[in-house]
This record gives structure tokens, sequence and C-alpha cells, in this order.
């Protein structure tokens, strides 16, 4: 984990042993472990009623989070992470050759509650020209049932697919690589620029 900062590898073992307690399965990183979390997410939430208790929330969403943002950043190219000190709200994926953002927390936030949260920047943060193709490509595979949207598994989906499309408009544009930096992202998210539900 040479690219992981030492407070995501922290939690992201966190997550490992979680899991390894409640159900007895080693998560490894993989894109086919998702399964498993969102599965030990949904129990969470399904052991208090549907709402699941803040205290654990606490614990669970930062631990898994930085389990699935791992996940994304090891089996999708050109992922890196910003994380910003003590601030979980502030933390995201950051696309390095494509503008593409998302906060792992806040995507376990939802799947932990079964909805859509503001302020957490769990969905796809993408330039504004960019916002219709990906739009109609995700259309293009069909509905997803309501309650798969919040799923982890899901989301690895949608970002993969999303990469793809970012990554076919700039060869089509004819554009090189380029490298995009923290200060770009704080640029363009500061000053709030639409976001792709996704």
């Amino acid at each position: 984990m040479s690219d992981t900062p030492a407070v995501v590898e922290d939690l992201a073992l966190g997550a490992f042993r979680l899991v390894k307690e409640k159900l007895g399965f080693d998560l490894d990183f993989t894109a086919e472990t998702l399964p498993i979390l969102d599965h030990y997410l949904i129990s969470l939430r399904e052991e208090d009623g549907g709402v699941p208790d803040e205290k654990v929330v606490a614990l669970v969403a930062p631990c898994a989070g930085a389990y699935f943002g791992e996940v994304l950043r090891r089996t999708l190219p050109g992922f890196r992470w910003h994380t910003p000190k003590e601030d979980y709200q502030g933390w995201r994926l950051e696309g390095e050759r494509v503008f593409l953002s998302l906060n792992p927390i806040g995507v376990v936030l939802e799947a932990l509650h079964g909805q859509a949260l503001a302020d957490w920047a769990a969905h796809l943060a993408l330039m504004p020209e960019d916002r219709e193709a990906v739009t109609r490509s995700l259309e293009a595979t069909g509905p997803v049932r309501e309650e798969d949207y919040h799923r982890l598994a899901v989301r690895h989906e949608v970002v993969e697919q999303t990469l793809s499309v970012l990554g076919a408009l700039a060869a089509s544009k004819g554009e090189g690589p380029v490298e995009l930096s923290h200060e770009v992202y704080a640029s363009v998210l500061d000053g709030k620029s639409p976001a792709v539900d996704a």
C-alpha cells in the first residue's frame, strides 16, 4: 500500500477487522469483496431497525470508506487520495488524468443510511462539459433498483464506467495526458460545480 496515506491504511485495516469479526471473511482489496462489505453494512442497518446507530456509524463509516476508496484506487487506473486532517467530509479520491472525484466515506454513509446525504460529496463530481456523455452512458445500462442504488459494488461499476467514458472523451478530443493537481480540484469543487448523481 505504498501510495496509500497512513491514515487511510489504518482505517482500511479497521474495516478488515470489523468484517472478519462479524462475518468471518477476509477482505483483500479486490472489487469482488465489495458485496461482502455491502452485506456487512446492510446487516448493521437492519440490526437497528433501518436506522443505524450513530455511534456505530461514526466508527464504521471512516473504516469502510477508506477500504472502499482503496479498492477503487487499486482496481481502477489513475486515482489518488486527498485526505485533509480530521475532516472526513473533505476527503476524496481524485482522478489524476481525468476530472472525476468522490468521497468514499460519503458513499459508505449513504449505504449505511440507505439514502442520499447532503454535504458528503458521495456522488461523482465531473466537469460540466462531461456530464451529458456520462449521464447518457449510465442511463444506457438500464435502471438500478432502488435497494441496489447505494451498494458499494454498484458504485464501483459506475465509477469504472465513468472512467471509461471520460477516457474516450479525452481521446476523441485528441487531448494528450494531463496531470490534475489537488489545487485544480479545490478550485473547481469550491465553486460548487455541478456533479452527476451516480
